[in-house]
Order: structure tokens, then sequence, then C-alpha cells
């Protein structure tokens, strides 16, 4: 994944990027699961029609009071964003040309550290971007807390966009399941992340 690229897009969005992160103990694609969950997991949500013309000021306002409540944020405004190989279209189009594509490696999701910036904007320029969405208006990310305490996913349904939080998420039933699933079929780290991960004290 290209860095540079990276940390182009986020200072777009307000972000500042500081680089990739493996090896967390905190698995990725689990965390974009969190709309699997529900009530049993903890599972908070807070929504806005698609129709609002006011959505995308409105979803930024629910992210950052739901991150703020739960935890996302470290002392000095940082937290993990979960990125996608497509997220580089040099590496998108290898992955597409490639004879081994299906390799875990071409699909493996990592965590960008960041930073959030006084000029952020998660749902609009944040979505156009395509790091954290398919499009002005359209979020849809996974983000959590250094410590994996909390993971907090934008996404779209058919007739809003909304934000989700599950607090604690290595005790949820429904993520837990999830992990075990996926264990032995990712890269070598993704399984050691997925490993630490149901090695969490659930109590």
């Amino acid at each position: 994944m290209n860095e540079e690229l990276v940390a182009r897009l986020m200072s777009s969005f307000g972000m500042r990027f500081l680089g990739l992160r493996r090896g967390t103990g905190i698995p990725a694609r689990i965390a974009g699961m969190v709309t699997s969950c529900g009530p049993d997991d903890g599972r908070h949500d807070r929504t806005v029609e698609l129709h609002d013309s006011d959505r995308v000021a409105k979803f930024n306002a629910d992210w950052y009071e739901m991150a703020t409540e739960f935890g996302l944020f470290s002392t000095d405004g940082r937290f993990l964003v979960s990125l996608s190989p497509a997220v580089d279209p040099v590496f998108d189009q290898a992955r597409e040309e490639a004879d081994d594509w299906q390799d875990p490696a071409w699909w493996e999701c990592v965590w960008g550290l960041v930073e959030l910036l006084s000029d952020w904007d998660i749902a609009g320029a944040g979505a156009a971007s395509r790091v954290l969405g398919s499009g002005y208006g359209y979020p849809g990310f996974a983000m959590s807390a250094l410590d994996g305490s909390v993971f907090v996913v934008g996404t779209q349904w058919q007739d809003s966009i909304g934000v989700a939080v599950v607090p604690t998420p290595y005790r949820s039933p429904t993520l837990r399941e999830m992990a075990r699933r996926n264990m032995g079929t990712r890269t070598a780290s993704e399984n050691e992340d997925l490993i630490a991960f149901l090695g969490r004290r659930k109590g």
C-alpha cells in the first residue's frame, strides 16, 4: 500500500496519517463486522436519513459525539482506521491482474494510525476520497481505539447512513465467533491479531 498516497488522501479530510500498524492484536477485518452485531453485543447506533440534505453534518456530529463518549480517541486525538488495499489503485490493479489474486495477502486489511485535525470531515470529504466511504455523503469505514477497547463503524443502509459502536468488542459473542471463523484463512499477521483478540478476557 502506497503510504504517501494514503497520507495525501487523509490530509484532504482532516486526518494526519502516522503510518501503517500491524501486529496490534486488534483484527481490522473483524472491526468492519460491527454491523452484524446486535443488542447482546452492546451495540449502539445513530442514523440519518439519506434524503436529509444535512446528512453529512449530522453524521459528522453523531460520529464525533459517539467516538468521544465511547473512548475512540487517545489523549492526543489518535486512533486506528482500517485501510482496504483498494485504497491504492496501483495495488488494486496489480491484484486484478495477478494469477494468485485469491492469496490473502492481496486482501489484507491493515490499520492506519491517524491523528484527528481541527478541519476534519468524515462523511463528506472523507467518504468522497474513497478512504472512508464510496462517495460524498456515503460513509463506510471501521475504526478502533488504540487499545482495541471500542470499534466504531460508519455504514450505509437502504434509506439511511449511520454510526454503529461496539464497546469492549472482544466480549462480543458475534465478533468472537467471526474471529474464530476467520482463523487460519488470513495472512500470518492477521491470524496473530485474531489469536490475540480471542485471547483477551471476556469478563
